[in-house]
């Protein structure tokens, strides 16, 4: 039997995210492609999607979607890796912070921004990944880049040790957020604890441990346990083709909104899962400007 949909599995802090995906390689029929869609340090726990068979072809659609994370910072330390896994380059006292002074700090960083990566990263630069460069004792310019905080709570103080919910795009390194958050308070600070709680569709609270899908697995259940295509990509808005429709589609043919039914109004340049009459993924598709013509981005196997 092929093994097709994704695997929402909660990491916990220790194993890399390719040493899951090596893991759970293990647990489906041999040849079977699997990967993982955003990346979790080792310190990192929490929702990692790991895509099996067919639905490695959503990474794509996958990575740009909204991440939310819970982290835990501490005031007053400042380490090479922006985290408690690093070594320490300062330390003072950073006097009384109270939890509305911290959410003042954080909403700093709401909204747009740019944001230079750490060294202590998995981003390549001239083919290297910089945490490699990092360990040679070697620093190199990196490039701003634009991110979105779309949402950062405060939720809990306790000493020097701030806990708060952040809710970002793609590429934001939330290790960051914790150095800069201290910079800006005057201390320096650096992170504690990670957990990301949700990436699009993927919930911490629907996700089971690597320990759990290895029992499914010898019990012969693990397919059931995988997210279709379809439920997969929920975050794109949906569309039904008219019967008749899904092989002229399927062979490239662009489609008049007269050839499908959509749920919510679209808009141009953006993309949509396009499902069949039984309710399957045929691909995503994307909306040419005008909000009149579909055509197809990325189109899956039945």
């Amino acid at each position: 039997m092929k093994f097709t949909g994704v695997l929402n599995l909660k990491k916990k802090a220790g194993p890399t995210s390719h040493d899951v995906v090596a893991s759970v390689r293990q647990l489906v029929p041999k040849k079977t492609k699997v990967g993982h869609a955003g990346t979790l340090d080792p310190m990192a726990e929490g929702v990692l999607p790991v895509c099996v068979g067919a639905a490695t072809k959503i990474f794509p659609y996958l990575l740009d979607c909204q991440k939310t994370y819970r982290a835990t910072m501490i005031f007053g330390r400042v380490t090479d890796t922006q985290d408690t896994t690093g070594e320490t380059l300062s330390e003072e006292a950073p006097g009384e912070i109270s939890l509305v002074e911290a959410q003042r700090l954080l909403d700093t960083f709401r909204g747009e921004g740019i944001q230079v990566p750490p060294m202590y990263s998995a981003l390549k630069v001239g083919g290297t990944r910089l945490h490699e460069l990092a360990r040679a004792g070697k620093e190199v310019e990196r490039e701003g880049r634009a991110i979105t905080v779309f949402d950062i709570r405060a939720l809990e103080l306790v000493g020097s040790s701030l806990t708060f919910d952040v809710t970002c795009s793609r590429g934001t390194y939330i290790r960051s957020i914790c150095h800069d958050v201290g910079a800006l308070q005057g201390s320096g600070g650096c992170m504690d604890a990670l957990t990301r709680t949700q990436l699009g569709p993927f919930r911490i609270e629907e996700g089971i441990f690597l320990e759990e899908a290895e029992a499914l697995a010898d019990e012969g259940h693990l397919q059931e346990s995988l997210i279709t295509l379809s439920d997969a990509l929920t975050h794109l808005p949906a569309i039904t083709l008219r019967p008749g429709k899904e092989d002229r589609f399927r062979n490239g043919v662009q489609l008049e909104n007269r050839y499908f039914e959509a749920a919510e109004p679209l808009q141009g340049d953006s993309k949509v899962r396009v499902l069949g009459n039984n309710g399957d993924l045929v691909a995503v598709g994307i909306i040419l400007p005008g909000g009149e013509r579909i055509r197809a981005d990325r189109v899956f196997s039945r």
